[in-house]
């Protein structure tokens, strides 16, 4: 039941939240070491993020973007941020992209730069309320 909670909880969090919820969810650390390696950390994000791939094709449009609940204090236009994302400007955010993305945000957490998130480099998030952000 705490399985399936988490995995609903994690599928409506805007993409600002996705990458360090990711890396703070328990089942990011796969290997049971109490830290999350920019790997974990990665996986973790992507999988997250790939279960708004409503084709199967491993990679997000911006229709399937735009279906993503936000959080209903978000600032950012979708729109743009997808274009953020979408680095290659191919219409698509893939895999390579989502792990770039949570890169930069892994450094940013791992104040030590020692490799690994250990548990007081993960910020703590708060529950949000979201809306589907075609609706913003």
């Amino acid at each position: 039941m705490k399985s399936r909670l988490a995995t609903i909880v994690l599928t409506v969090l805007p993409l600002s939240l996705i990458a360090p919820v990711a890396m703070a969810a328990p089942k990011a650390d796969t290997n049971g070491d109490g830290m999350i390696s920019l790997d974990e950390y990665q996986t973790a994000a992507r999988t997250r993020l790939l279960k708004f791939d409503t084709n199967g094709d491993g990679k997000l449009s911006l229709e399937e973007w735009l279906k993503r609940p936000v959080s209903k204090n978000a600032t950012r236009d979708p729109t743009d941020m997808f274009k953020r994302f979408d680095t290659n400007h191919d219409g698509f955010v893939d895999a390579a992209e989502m792990d770039a993305a949570s890169k930069k945000r892994f450094d940013r957490l791992d104040k030590n730069s020692d490799g690994q998130l250990s548990k007081d480099e993960r910020p703590v998030h708060k529950k949000k309320n979201t809306t589907d952000s075609s609706q913003e």
